[in-house]
């Protein structure tokens, strides 16, 4: 099973940084959340903090595990991990993506995300 961890990053203000996807691949064009694939040696945590680093140019502090779920695509299954965090260090940089912006938990749109964040998505919005 591929291991996944995705941050979960509100600014002072309260908004939610998401970021959407480039031309190519799975869910090509879609919003998601910050992160990426847990490497072997890797704690989730430190998959979380390398690939912002990598992606967005940012250093986070993890604050806790906010979520963790199980979700099937039809060619394999990925187990979420979904961290708060917020921001150490640096701004995020289109690296990566072909979009990145933040957003209110009421702005959130389930049908703009990649279907593994959909109930992620749904739960924000409920929430606020």
């Amino acid at each position: 099973m591929l291991q996944v961890s995705a941050a979960i990053i509100r600014n002072a203000k309260g908004q939610i940084l998401v970021c959407r996807r480039g031309p190519g691949g799975n869910c090509a064009y879609l919003w998601e959340f910050p992160g990426g694939k847990q490497e072997p040696s890797e704690s989730p945590e430190e998959c979380l903090m390398r690939e912002c680093q990598e992606e967005l140019g940012i250093e986070i502090v993890v604050e806790g595990l906010y979520e963790r779920f199980s979700y099937a695509y039809p060619d394999k299954t990925i187990d979420f991990h979904f961290f708060n965090a917020h921001i150490a260090k640096g701004s995020p940089e289109i690296r990566v993506h072909s979009e990145i912006k933040w957003v209110s938990p009421r702005e959130l749109i389930p049908e703009d995300f990649c279907p593994a964040d959909v109930t992620m998505v749904r739960q924000l919005r409920d929430q606020n």
